[in-house]
């Protein structure tokens, strides 16, 4: 499943990569090259902007392209609302793409990351992943920590395939 997010949601663009969900942040306001991309890539659209839907729904369903109309501003909200109505599992694919450009991200060997982070993360973690486009070296730090804390804190169990 995949997802193009309007300019209006950009923090929930992070959340769905984070659980391995292929998500295009669209930051545009041309709402024709938006559809275009949509239906182009066949991207489910997320947006909060309900006159963006009552002006372009007949063009939307004309592209059978499907759409969430979000309304709460809270990402955490946003991320269960989306979770919910597509029944996404955000704990099997978790931590998959590259939270920053949204390309996979493959296994390294602990020795190749040799002074390319720090020495104390070196020392102190073993596994390691990397960005295929960007080359951003990732590793199951507390940032990593946190990301899964709230994952498994604002998604219920029933949400879960």
């Amino acid at each position: 499943m995949k997802f193009i997010v309007d300019l209006t949601m950009g923090k929930l663009v992070k959340w769905l990569r984070i659980a391995g969900y292929d998500t295009v942040f669209y930051n545009s306001a041309n709402p024709d090259k938006l559809i275009e991309i949509a239906s182009k890539e066949g991207r489910i659209l997320l947006t909060r902007n309900s006159n963006f839907i009552k002006n372009k729904k007949k063009i939307l369903k004309e592209n059978g392209i499907k759409y969430l109309l979000l309304t709460d501003d809270r990402v955490e909200n946003q991320l269960k609302e989306v979770a919910a109505d597509f029944k996404l599992n955000l704990r099997d694919n978790f931590f998959t793409l590259c939270i920053n450009c949204n390309k996979p991200l493959t296994n390294m060997p602990k020795e190749d990351v040799a002074g390319k982070v720090p020495e104390f993360v070196y020392q102190n973690y073993n596994e390691f992943v990397q960005c295929t486009n960007c080359k951003k070296i990732f590793w199951g730090g507390t940032h990593r920590e946190r990301m899964e804390k709230i994952i498994k804190t604002i998604i219920p169990l029933s949400y879960l395939s």
